[in-house]
């Protein structure tokens, strides 16, 4: 699947700022090195679904993608409507890279930004039975 993105020159809000520096804290054996990037990320884009997925550049260079990216924190959560997402934040070429926000069950078109507190390790949170699908999709 071909995803779009729109290209966009902003910093970090301050809610994507909190969850990416918690995400890192929290993420694999290496994630904490990257918070050191933090304050040099921009987005420069983001996804044209309108979730809340971005891109970034790190002191104005874009890492590149032909060596797949790294995946440095991975978590889910649950919507207010009940819906499983997930939320993982990456690297590319060892420069931060991104924010993904994605609907793990697939009822949830555009996912948006979770708050922290409602974050758990991916896997552990099923999704309750019987969600019926988000009218919207």
């Amino acid at each position: 699947m071909d995803v779009t993105s729109f290209p966009e020159n902003r910093p970090l809000t301050a809610r994507e700022a909190a969850i990416i520096a918690w995400l890192l804290e929290h993420g694999n054996s290496s994630a904490a090195e990257y918070l050191q990037q933090l304050d040099k990320v921009r987005v420069v884009s983001r996804c044209s679904c309108g979730c809340a997925s971005v891109n970034f550049s790190i002191d104005g260079v874009i890492p590149p993608s032909e060596n797949g990216m790294g995946i440095l924190s991975d978590y889910q959560f649950l919507t207010n409507e009940g819906h499983l997402c997930g939320v993982f934040v990456f690297e590319q070429a060892g420069l931060l890279a991104g924010l993904e926000v994605w609907s793990i069950d697939g009822l949830t078109k555009r996912p948006t930004l979770p708050i922290i507190e409602q974050l758990q390790p991916l896997g552990s949170v099923a999704p309750p039975p019987n969600t019926p699908p988000d009218p919207s999709l």
